[in-house]
């Protein structure tokens, strides 16, 4: 398990009923991506149909309709509080459908699976990329291929960290690792892979300061992959923050505050945390990923860049 360095600073603001604190720490440069780019957002943990909900969706779409957006990333805990039993489930239009339907919107919708979708009926999920035009989850893992105006190459790697966290904690950690199926997966996709960009995409965190922290069996499997083929980012969700967490070069990003928030903490590589409603906003060229966290009133939080070949 890789051991992690103390915290240098830090610098915690709570904000009292909502029970939030955000913290920011300097290191990278602050900027917008300029010129050609791939612009995506990024949300997790928001299908409850509720009012806080729209409230995200809102500011998603505000921030949108400004920037731009090629597709949006969902990082899994899509419908709540139990997934959906079928494409036809009325939860399709009441906790998505119907909440995320500005026009600046109805781009691809490139999904993760989350631990509250398999109380559901997880099958539903993939098969409603055949109905819906924007909704895409293939399969329980897969791969998304971006490329940027310049011919600069992304490749979004999506899995499904619930199996892996589950066989993890019991006894089935023994059957199912080393490195087991979906791991052995990622690692030949990885290897294969020619982008300049390599991202990975889960519900659960690697790295985080929110109240499930971090996760044993991902920081063991996935976290050395990362490394050893030039993953700059990892995108998740499961604690209902925003939060930015650097490890050996690679970028943790949580996004996982779509509609229900809750505390986050400094640990050891944060950069930036906010335990409140939000998304996260992402413009990547060539050489850089210029990542823009936002509160639910489309208010910037936190901007940093992300370069594409670490120092």
């Amino acid at each position: 398990m890789t051991k992690l360095p103390p915290i240098s600073r830090r610098t915690i603001i709570r904000t009292g009923a909502a029970a939030a604190a955000t913290f920011a720490f300097g290191g990278l440069m602050p900027a917008r991506a300029a010129g050609d780019a791939l612009v995506f957002q990024t949300i997790g943990d928001f299908g409850w149909g509720n009012d806080k909900q729209r409230e995200v969706a809102a500011a998603m779409a505000k921030v949108a309709d400004a920037e731009g957006c090629d597709f949006v990333v969902s990082v899994g805990d899509n419908i709540y509080p139990e997934g959906v039993q079928s494409t036809d489930d009325p939860k399709w239009k009441t906790n998505f459908e119907d909440v995320y339907t500005a026009p600046s919107l109805q781009v691809p919708w490139h999904v993760a699976i989350g631990n509250h979708d398999y109380d559901g009926n997880v099958e539903a999920q993939i098969a409603y990329s055949k109905v819906s035009r924007r909704w895409n989850m293939p399969a329980h893992y897969f791969k998304v291929s971006e490329m940027l105006a310049d011919g600069t190459a992304a490749d979004f790697f999506f899995t499904d960290t619930h199996p892996i966290r589950r066989a993890y904690r019991n006894w089935m950690r023994f059957v199912y690792f080393p490195p087991g199926e979906q791991v052995a997966w990622l690692e030949r996709e990885l290897a294969a892979s020619k982008a300049q960009w390599k991202f990975v995409v889960g519900h659960h965190p690697i790295f985080s300061g929110g109240g499930h922290g971090n996760t044993d069996g991902l920081i063991d499997q996935f976290a050395p992959l990362f490394k050893r083929h030039g993953v700059q980012a990892y995108l998740n969700g499961h604690n209902h923050n925003l939060e930015h967490v650097a490890v050996d070069g690679v970028h943790y990003l949580t996004s996982g505050a779509g509609s229900e928030p809750t505390p986050v903490s400094p640990i050891a590589g944060s950069q930036f945390g906010y335990g409140d409603l939000g998304f996260m906003n992402a413009r990547l060229t060539r050489e850089s990923l210029a990542i823009e966290f936002f509160d639910a009133g489309a208010k910037s939080l936190y901007r940093a860049t992300i370069p594409r070949v670490m120092a």
